[in-house]
């Protein structure tokens, strides 16, 4: 099979071991391991496999049209007409690129030797700290969940599992200190604040790519607690093609100045606390709020 290397980093700060499969990467790194280290062999797919090339165009024209709207619209949502007609453009470009994204991946995954045991109803990573989420991401989640009777708990939801997760960020473990952060995190067994009755995800339709490139072919049993750690544990990612994810980084430089953290629920308090006000129609003091 021919192993494609130019996947990204789950995360800056999580980089696969060398031993890795380079066609897909594991969630944590050796950092956090307390457990034995794996010994199965990660999963191997043909990225040459007929049809993907296709699958893998249509995304590289989805992630460039979203780049072209984005860097017009980011720039004039300073009131609640600019920060409509920016929530109007994402809702014509997101839904194509996720959709472009799920059957890149649907392709890749059917070229493997083993089917994943991932399922509907199965939600044990619904309890990751998600990270890695781009700006617009956070923005069309944010769009997408304000009108929601639902929104005024889980943004108390948001800033229960954000607090949660800087608690347990030691600082005085050097380099691995967000590993071991989201180690310890996911051990408290915390469920996504998005996540519904019989493991239904509240936002699957807008669900970040991070939440949609995590898969397991292990038991999901191993997906649970230390279970992420154990030797049999066979989770991974499916990750953007490297050219893709520069245009996508580069369609979320146009929201620097919001400066949105990366991390799934603080992004959305920040969204909330920066644009929550256009909901209500008080523009309120834009000038303290950087926009």
């Amino acid at each position: 099979m021919a192993l494609r290397k130019d996947q990204h980093e789950f995360d800056k700060a999580h980089k696969a071991p060398e031993s890795a499969s380079p066609g897909a990467t594991e969630p944590y790194s050796e950092a956090i391991r307390d457990e034995p280290q794996k010994t199965l062999a990660g999963p191997e797919f043909d990225f040459s496999a007929t049809g993907i090339a296709e699958k893998e165009d249509l995304l590289r024209i989805a992630a460039a049209n979203l780049k072209a709207s984005l860097e017009m619209l980011a720039a004039g949502c300073a009131d609640t007409a600019g920060y409509e007609r920016l929530q109007d453009g994402l809702r014509a470009r997101m839904p194509d690129l996720y959709a472009r994204y799920d059957a890149y991946v649907e392709a890749v995954l059917a070229t493997g030797k083993e089917p994943v045991s991932c399922s509907k109803g199965c939600s044990h990573c619904c309890s990751h700290y998600v990270t890695s989420v781009e700006p617009y991401e956070l923005m069309f989640l944010h769009g997408a969940i304000r009108a929601d009777d639902r929104y005024p708990s889980r943004v108390i939801g948001l800033y229960r599992r954000a607090a949660l997760f800087n608690s347990l960020l030691d600082r005085s473990d050097g380099e691995e200190a967000e590993d071991r952060a989201l180690y310890r995190y996911y051990l408290r067994g915390q469920p996504c604040p998005f996540l519904e009755a019989g493991g239904k995800c509240g936002v699957y339709d807008s669900r970040p790519m991070s939440c949609r490139m995590f898969y397991s072919l292990s038991h999901p049993s191993l997906c649970k607690g230390k279970g992420v750690v154990d030797p049999g544990n066979r989770n991974f990612l499916i990750e953007l093609p490297e050219d893709i994810e520069a245009d996508l980084a580069r369609a979320g430089a146009a929201f620097a100045r919001f400066a949105l953290p990366e991390s799934l629920f603080e992004g959305l308090l920040k969204a909330n606390e920066l644009f929550g006000r256009f909901d209500s129609g008080d523009e309120g003091r834009t000038e303290a709020a950087g926009l």
